[in-house]
């Protein structure tokens, strides 16, 4: 597994957005069809590549309401770099991320032959969240039979609501809310620790984050760079 891959795992988690249904404040485009695209950057603010995340459908289910996601992937010429589907759940109202939907799927499928168990606890961010609330931690284990186990863990910890801060990117000005947490990913010997900032606004979604490596220095910063309705 290439750290690369976890990188791009980590940033999964920062790629969420919100609007109202039922009584959750969710995380997800505003409508069918409307796509948000974010571009991602190093610490020294060279792009690196770009994604979008697009509302594909919303539909009733176990009491709640299930929105499905495509997320697509470019590179710095915005060539398209890969496509996946993504699951977010509102019941309750808090909204979840579907952990198990987070696995990532170009790693996977080096073993598509093997037998692959998953396990996974969502995470969620109930409405109305202020300053100063704690949120529940979550995480996604794959445990791969290729002979020998070999076993995929990320764990999000320390998730906490920092703030309410204006935040100015190319897409506009927003108000939003501050909410920090800790990810730690594990494949075979390979660790990789990372702290996340990610800065969210209602009606809209997140606006930007910041990744940190586990020193506290800058790794990588994604913005909103476009809204498309």
């Amino acid at each position: 597994m290439k750290i690369k891959g976890i990188v791009v795992l980590i940033v999964f988690f920062t790629g969420i957005f919100t609007v109202k249904a039922q009584n959750c404040e969710t995380f997800i485009p505003v409508k069918v069809g409307e796509k948000l695209m974010y571009k991602m950057s190093n610490k020294k603010g060279k792009v690196q590549s770009y994604y979008s995340q697009e509302l594909l459908s919303s539909s009733s289910k176990d009491g709640g309401t299930e929105y499905m996601i495509l997320r697509t992937d470019y590179d710095k010429k915005k060539n398209v770099t890969g496509k996946d589907t993504l699951i977010f759940l509102c019941k309750d109202n808090v909204f979840y991320i579907d952990m198990n939907s987070y696995l990532n799927k170009e790693q996977m499928a080096d073993y598509e032959e093997a037998q692959i168990s998953v396990d996974f606890k969502n995470i969620g961010y109930p409405s109305n969240m202020s300053p100063g609330t704690d949120l529940d931690d979550g995480y996604v284990k794959a445990t791969i039979d290729a002979g020998f186990p070999i076993v995929f863990k990320t764990d999000i910890t320390n998730r906490k609501v920092e703030a309410k801060e204006t935040v100015t990117t190319e897409a506009g000005t927003f108000n939003t809310v501050k909410i920090s947490q800790d990810i730690t990913s594990k494949f075979g010997f390979i660790n990789v620790k990372m702290s996340v900032k990610s800065w969210m606004c209602k009606g809209v979604g997140e606006v930007k984050s910041e990744t940190y490596d586990k020193n506290g220095n800058l790794f990588s910063v994604v913005e909103l760079i476009e809204i498309k309705k």
